[in-house]
């Protein structure tokens, strides 16, 4: 299953202020960061920051909603 799971996946390379995941949008995919640092806010406040190995964007995949918040590089 995890080599099933693996062949899925595709790379994405965003610029530094690239938009990887903005608020409200929906939610097709999820993110696994391998390298760099995102920035996490909502409603236009920083909320945080998210290094390699975190995985993001799940939550609206398994609860089909919306995204919560946006992530920029």
């Amino acid at each position: 299953q995890q080599i099933e799971l693996v062949e899925c996946m595709f790379e994405m390379r965003a610029r530094a202020g690239q938009w990887v995941i903005q608020e409200g949008e929906p939610g097709d995919r999820l993110f696994v960061v391998a390298e760099g640092r995102l920035q996490v806010s909502r409603e236009g406040q920083v909320l945080g920051e998210m290094k390699p190995g975190v995985v993001m964007g799940e939550l609206a995949i398994l609860y089909n909603c919306t995204r919560t918040a946006s992530i920029q590089a």
